[in-house]
């Protein structure tokens, strides 16, 4: 999506520009198998950098932060390898499957166009669009037909052109060759799910955004975007305490339990918004799949390491809850296990984005 890749390597990374982190993995193949060659990471307020486990203290003007960070990242990382995969955040593109009826595949495109008029609120000269024909007939949220006879589904992938510009733009002097950029939708999926076959849902909360996403038999359905997420479980947890910011940043990485206490009195409206969005998901989907419906929900991003969170999904979803791990298709130095398992579901995003590089290299 949004790129080209041709030829067979053995070497990629994948670059995650967060809100609040950017985030790097490097991923080599050994035996067949992806291995970790190398990871960092650089905290965008300026307060730290972890290369490789290590943490030094370094700062940056907001206007060069991106790039910047970016450069002297990679400059510490010394990576081996320079084809490199970068993601847009999900609130910046649009994801929708759409239904057509049965026509050849050089008219799809032509199709697509017509319809994307009705969900993209812009020229379409100002929005890079990529789509695939999804390979069944049954069981998403966002059909336009009840008519499944002789019909095609295709999903449609929209983001505007200047955000995949301005991210092209920060591997400017970086060393790195951008091969192709991609909603973190996909990477995020790519990481956790890969071709696992089933029906599940993601629940990705990032630091300023949640991302629910329902993979159908490793395929994308739907796509929905939530523009709250853990800034605003901290801020929740510094009113309700009235404590700071950065006390309250503390307190959701400790081993309290404090979103199931019924005597906290800590109150995360978030939560609650998130779980409601998950549950109508649920219901419609599961309606119209009777015979199977969701089989678990997979919690991810940096915030679903809080202790208590998949405790509170299960009582309120009644639904079987995973935690994330994008590292379990990966080989790695077994000394690097507990910074790993400390890093979670953080680097999924960016492990996503260098195991699409072995996709396309097959």
């Amino acid at each position: 999506m949004f790129g080209f890749f041709s030829g067979k390597k053995d070497n990629f990374i994948g670059v995650d520009f967060g809100t609040s982190s950017i985030k790097i993995i490097e991923l080599t193949l050994k035996n067949g198998k992806p291995y970790l060659e190398n990871y960092g990471s650089f905290d965008l307020a300026g307060i730290t950098e972890s290369i490789n486990g290590s943490n030094e203290p370094i700062l940056h003007s907001y206007e060069d932060r991106m790039r910047a960070a970016l450069k002297n990242l990679i400059g510490k990382m010394k990576m081996k390898g320079n084809i490199a995969f970068a993601a847009i955040p999900g609130f910046n593109g649009l994801v929708v499957l759409i239904e057509f009826p049965a026509m050849k595949e050089e008219e799809i495109e032509k199709a697509v166009e017509f319809e994307a008029h009705k969900y993209i609120p812009a020229s379409i000269d100002e929005i890079s669009l990529s789509w695939e024909i999804v390979k069944k007939n049954k069981g998403d949220i966002d059909k336009k037909s009840e008519n499944d006879g002789g019909n095609i589904e295709v999903l449609l992938v929209a983001a505007p052109k200047r955000e995949v510009s301005r991210y092209g733009n920060f591997f400017v002097d970086s060393g790195l060759t951008m091969e192709a950029i991609e909603l973190e939708t996909f990477s995020i999926a790519r990481a956790l799910i890969g071709n696992r076959p089933g029906n599940f849902i993601i629940v990705d909360i990032g630091s300023r955004s949640t991302n629910l996403i329902l993979v159908e038999n490793g395929s994308i359905v739907v796509n929905r975007s939530i523009t709250a997420g853990g800034e605003d479980i901290t801020k929740s947890i510094a009113e309700s305490l009235n404590i700071s910011k950065q006390r309250a940043e503390s307190f959701k990485q400790e081993n309290k339990d404090f979103i199931n206490n019924k005597e906290s009195a800590i109150t995360i409206p978030i939560l609650e918004l998130i779980n409601g969005e998950v549950k109508r998901m649920l219901n419609v989907y599961n309606e119209k799949n009777k015979d199977k419906g969701v089989e678990s929900i997979i919690l991810s991003g940096g915030t679903s390491a809080m202790f208590g969170l998949d405790k509170y999904f299960s009582e309120n979803l009644k639904v079987k809850i995973e935690k994330g791990d994008p590292w379990k298709n990966l080989e790695y130095d077994k000394k690097l296990e507990t910074s790993v398992r400390k890093m979670g579901a953080s680097f999924s995003v960016a492990i996503g984005l260098a195991m699409r590089g072995f996709e396309e290299s097959n």
